[in-house]
């Protein structure tokens, strides 16, 4: 897929805020509905139930967890196990499911033309909702840059995020107009390339985790107590991901390398004999630091470069 430019908008703006009123008033989703009660289904729906949409229907393979979801959202919307059912109570269906199920779940489905059916996948394209194209519809995307562990509802978790949305119109449009009605920042995702989309998020997300699992393994081999190690080391993980947010990654990074200490990058790696593979870890994420506009003089930035994108001289 080509490359597309992603616009991101301020909900925050009055600009923004009224024509979320205007396009409230004159929007034609007169009912929503989730195939899906999982976390992300949880938080969205109630989200929107808080931004004045009508939410009807919520499907689930587990009654108990279609009828749990239904309950936080409202008297009103009926839980179910058919997905053909909520369809048939809904205008926008929210095929709120795991990647693998979003094809077999909307093939499932006979749509019409008024429905507009939505998937939150990162991952995948809107050829995923052909079945929805085809029976005249209309297919869209809208996919939250966020977590979501908890499965109670936790919509303040969408509030500030970053949002793509895709859609012909005027789905694209009021999928806009709902992530500003979430509290959300909306961007559009036609004719980017959602797989490489989705690495970057779960790059910045899942391997921070991967990075914690890491330095826990560091902070053992070391001598201390590994029950310590998340406690003590996930201060600076915060600080790091609060520089990060507020600040150019130049400025954000702290540490050796930014200092152009290539003793103590030395002496790291020496130290990382002890379990080469976490050596190699260290040493492509200490590379790729070097891509940032660091202000280094010229001999430090020269060694580190030797230490770091050169394996064979690192060990």
């Amino acid at each position: 897929m080509a490359s597309g430019t992603a616009v991101v908008q301020d909900p925050l703006t009055p600009d923004a805020r009224r024509a979320f009123l205007v396009g409230m008033k004159n929007r034609t989703v007169a009912a929503v509905g989730f195939v899906g009660a999982g976390r992300l289904a949880a938080s969205l729906a109630l989200g929107l139930v808080e931004a004045g949409y009508r939410v009807t229907s919520v499907a689930s393979r587990q009654l108990d967890s279609a009828r749990a979801l239904a309950a936080a959202l409202g008297p009103d919307v009926e839980p179910t196990t058919d997905a053909a059912r909520v369809a048939e109570v809904s205008s926008m269906v929210f095929l709120s499911v795991p990647d693998a199920a979003i094809t077999p779940v909307c093939q499932s489905v006979p749509w019409e033309t008024r429905h507009r059916v939505v998937h939150c996948s990162g991952a995948l394209g809107l050829d995923a909702l052909d079945a929805v194209t085809r029976a005249g519809g209309i297919a869209g995307c809208l996919h939250p840059l966020q977590s979501f562990p908890s499965r109670s509802p936790e919509p303040e978790r969408l509030r500030g995020v970053c949002c793509g949305v895709e859609g012909a119109e005027p789905l694209g449009g009021e999928l806009a107009l709902m992530v500003t009605g979430l509290g959300a920042r909306p961007f559009r995702l036609d004719g980017v390339d959602r797989r490489l989309y989705h690495a970057a998020a779960v790059t910045v997300s899942n391997h921070v985790v991967a990075l914690a699992s890491a330095a826990g393994r560091l902070w053992a081999l070391s001598g201390l107590p590994e029950q310590l190690a998340r406690e003590a080391l996930s201060p600076l993980l915060q600080a790091a991901s609060a520089n990060v947010g507020q600040m150019e990654l130049a400025a954000a990074l702290t540490g050796p390398v930014a200092r152009g200490d290539v003793a103590t990058v030395e002496g790291h790696l020496l130290a990382l004999a002890v379990d080469p593979e976490l050596r190699e870890l260290y040493r492509a994420l200490s590379a790729e630091l070097l891509r940032l506009p660091l202000s280094l003089e010229a001999g430090a930035l020269s060694r580190l470069r030797e230490l770091l994108e050169d394996v064979h001289r690192a060990e």
